[in-house]
């Protein structure tokens, strides 16, 4: 059976603020309407393992999704996406990209890709090494010292409980982890969403008032399955009704 279906989840609190929650379950709905456009087959699921997770009924593999928002202009960086918070019973959390390590470590081949999502943009070193992977380069040949400093980072997190396997499920989380500046704005993201599924609409014959409750209800539907709390193991039809949107 399926792994991912199997492992219970890190937590299940969903987002810490209603602001930076809603703001996830916006950008959910946009990836749902692309992926409609798309005429992708897939299933999106909110708040399962991370923010989002996508399964694609072409490969049978995940893709996991972490949406962050910024109040502050300032662009990402290697040592913030790697900053540990300190828990309230004590030790510290795993960073979002220690995370995102996590599910390859975990889920292994099930896990194709993960995305780290926000609203502010990402620095230099971020950048270059995105831009390294994004043209099917390895970092650790283009650039030995990032590949390094990024490595560094997670080793840190694991030192407790190192896997024997580190190096092999580092290369697959440096060459498949990916990073996305949301067109979303925090400031407007409500209306720009309604405006990206009135779009996709234009082209059918819909009267607005309909198009409007269909809208409302997939925001809605959004909302309650974020929330949804589930224990596994799990099928995947139990998992499509409680956590999923069947695109």
């Amino acid at each position: 059976m399926s792994i991912v279906l199997t492992t219970e989840q890190r937590e299940q609190a969903g987002s810490d603020s209603y602001n930076r929650f809603e703001y996830q379950v916006h950008w959910i709905v946009c990836h749902i309407i692309d992926k409609l456009q798309d005429n992708t087959e897939c299933s999106v699921f909110c708040e399962f393992h991370d923010d989002m997770a996508e399964f694609s009924t072409d490969n049978q593999q995940y893709q996991f999704y972490q949406i962050k928002t910024k109040e502050d202009p300032s662009d990402w960086t290697v040592a913030e996406m790697s900053k540990r918070e300190k828990k309230k019973s004590g030790g510290y959390k795993k960073s979002f990209l220690g995370f995102f390590f996590y599910n390859y470590l975990t889920f292994g081949t099930e896990c194709s890709h993960c995305h780290f999502v926000s609203n502010n943009d990402f620095d230099k070193e971020v950048l270059l090494w995105q831009a390294v992977i994004e043209d099917g380069k390895k970092l650790q040949v283009e650039n030995i010292t990032l590949y390094e400093k990024i490595k560094d980072r997670i080793k840190n997190e694991f030192t407790n409980d190192m896997p024997s396997n580190f190096d092999a499920v580092f290369d697959a989380f440096i060459q498949n982890t990916f990073v996305h500046k949301s067109n979303l704005q925090l400031a407007a993201y409500e209306n720009q969403t309604k405006g990206e599924f009135f779009n996709h609409l234009a082209d059918k014959s819909i009267p607005t008032n309909t198009a409007n409750l269909i809208f409302q209800q997939l925001l809605n539907d959004v909302r309650k399955k974020s929330k949804e709390k589930i224990k596994v193991p799990i099928s995947m039809k139990s998992l499509v009704e409680k956590k999923g949107v069947d695109v």
